[in-house]
């Protein structure tokens, strides 16, 4: 009993002097913090990424357009698409990115380069995040960027090697600049931004709504707080004649009308800045028909019910993405109940990102991509509410009132052990399916074997119809000595030539035959098809049994047709 009661001593001795010593090392060195969290999350994704393989097939194209701007400058044209509107109306709206991969795919391989392109800009990210809550003073800064790496879809959606990762950044620190109301600094991100990345206008929603809170709260109106009846606003003809009320008076007006020019400012920062980058654009002006269709059309009309686009512009279930993401919906609900029973109390910022936060959950609900906005602004908004509500005096009576119910109630302990004991469960179900949807999918090496073919064996510039519209980005990657049909959304040929998409899309699915030769050697003006023959049958079938047709190259997955 005496020797296990000293060794308890001294493990609390130690304990305790480990943890001051660990404090006063990173009170001394406060960026310390930073670099253990970078190398935490970098080697986290960096074991997600660990395989030869994307999740997603867009990542050839941007490995492509990053080698070939390295190597001949920046694409203004873009032929591979024959039957799309970028052919005749391209903007590479991810250029900044592209400029930003080429030290990755130069260096290494392209592909390698790639992924440790977007493991680097993902894990910057997270930093970010946890750098915007330590800037708005959040308590356990920490625990609220952990909550974010267990949630599977964002991290799945962070992991694509897209520009995900940069966006995420630009709006994070565009965030701190609007509250901070950096003017300059605000005007500078919008014009990088539309050089970055598609989605732009996103600087410019959060600025309007920001504004729109600020501007509730400095009129007491709506659920901010509670203001008098007009008839009770002074106005100057019923201003007492006490000095220190006039005084007030003319201060507060004073206070609106200064406030009222700040926000015009920061609306005229975003918009001048991203002006900007539309107009000193190398795309300039086709820039602007293409986010026409990129935005508009795709976006936000989205043609889903009427041809098959991809599948992160299809809904979200709702209960699918609880159960996907079950720790930022508990404090999500938490920050949710705390903020209406405490509503009159809230600041702009809590009610900026809960307004972000909803919208952001429609638009998941319309198009499950946007939960890489509303994962981490759900948990921002949380963190802001949570923390507004801590740092309350309320907070301390009910702790105190807690701590005597469970003492009195010792059944009670149970409610807080079963989250406890779930918890690594969620984590561990969530990470581990994070990694299996990363080690599937599109290999490095896929169609690399039938793309060599087709550039020893074709004629330059000649144009094989593809059995897919989402096998052009890998096989762009491959071989860019052929042009293709369509490609990065079947929405650009949609809208290119509607009889086309049709004629296209009823050759793939097999379901033309009369015609096949005809319009494939005529309408397409192709040479050759290429299918990958295990998920078109169909049309595989159906050449094979035509005469016009000529199988001139097979492997596992691909066939290759030579039209004669």
């Amino acid at each position: 009993m005496f020797s296990a009661g000293v060794v308890s001593i001294l493990t609390e001795v130690f304990v305790s002097h480990m943890k001051n010593r660990l404090s006063f090392i990173i009170s001394q060195a406060p960026y310390l913090k930073y670099i253990i969290l970078f190398a935490f999350v970098f080697l986290y994704f960096l074991i997600l990424q660990g395989y030869p393989s994307f999740a997603d097939p867009d990542s050839f194209y941007h490995a492509k357009m990053a080698e070939l701007i390295s190597q001949n400058g920046i694409v203004f044209d873009f032929p591979y698409l024959q039957f799309t509107v970028l052919n005749n109306y391209f903007a590479d709206h991810h250029f900044l990115y592209h400029i930003l991969l080429i030290p990755f795919v130069t260096i290494l391989n392209p592909l390698v380069g790639l992924k440790l392109a977007t493991i680097c800009f993902a894990t910057l990210a997270i930093l970010t995040f946890y750098w915007l809550l330590n800037r708005l003073k959040i308590k356990g800064a920490i625990i609220y960027t952990l909550i974010l790496l267990t949630a599977n879809p964002f991290i799945f959606r962070l992991n694509l090697a897209k520009a995900q990762g940069l966006a995420l950044i630009a709006l994070f620190v565009g965030l701190y600049l609007i509250i901070q109301r950096r003017y300059v600094l605000l005007s500078l991100l919008s014009f990088l931004f539309v050089w970055l990345y598609g989605g732009w206008p996103l600087i410019l929603v959060i600025t309007f709504i920001f504004v729109f809170c600020s501007y509730l709260s400095s009129v007491k109106s709506g659920f901010v707080k509670r203001t008098k009846p007009k008839s009770q606003i002074l106005n100057p003809k019923q201003i007492p004649n006490s000095k220190s009320q006039i005084l007030k008076f003319f201060v507060n007006r004073m206070n609106h009308k200064r406030l009222h020019l700040q926000n015009i400012k920061l609306l005229l920062s975003v918009v001048g800045g991203l002006s900007a980058g539309l107009i000193f654009n190398p795309y300039f002006p086709k820039n602007l028909l293409f986010y026409w269709q990129q935005i508009i059309q795709i976006a936000v009309v989205n043609y889903q019910k009427i041809i098959g686009v991809g599948g992160e512009w299809y809904p979200y279930n709702f209960f699918h993405l609880i159960a996907a993401s079950s720790l930022t919906f508990i404090i999500f609900i938490i920050a949710l109940t705390i903020f209406f029973l405490h509503i009159r109390k809230k600041s702009v910022i809590s009610i900026t990102t809960l307004i972000l936060s909803l919208l952001f959950l429609g638009l998941t609900l319309k198009s499950r991509r946007n939960v890489e906005y509303f994962i981490p602004f759900a948990i921002l908004f949380s963190a802001i509410s949570i923390n507004q509500f801590i740092s309350s005096k309320v907070v301390k009576q009910i702790t105190q009132d807690f701590k005597k119910l469970l003492l009195q109630k010792k059944y009670l302990l149970v409610g807080l052990i079963i989250p406890i004991v779930l918890l690594p469960y969620i984590v561990f179900r969530d990470v581990k399916r994070v990694y299996i949807d990363h080690h599937k999918n599109f290999s490095f090496t896929q169609y690399q074997d039938a793309s060599n073919w087709l550039n020893q064996n074709t004629t330059p510039k000649s144009i094989v119809l593809h059995s897919d519209w989402d096998e052009f980005p890998i096989l762009f990657y491959h071989n860019t000595n052929n042009y293709y049909i369509v490609g990065l959304d079947p929405t650009f040929m949609y809208n290119y030539n509607k009889d086309l998409y049709w004629k296209w899309y009823n050759i793939t699915m097999g379901q033309e035959k009369e015609f096949l030769y005809q319009q494939i050697k005529n309408d397409f003006k192709s040479e050759y098809v290429f299918i990958e023959h295990t998920t078109h049958q169909l049309l595989d079938r159906n050449l094979s049994n035509n005469f016009y047709f000529e199988e001139v190259y097979r492997d596992q997955s691909t066939k290759i047709y030579k039209v004669n």
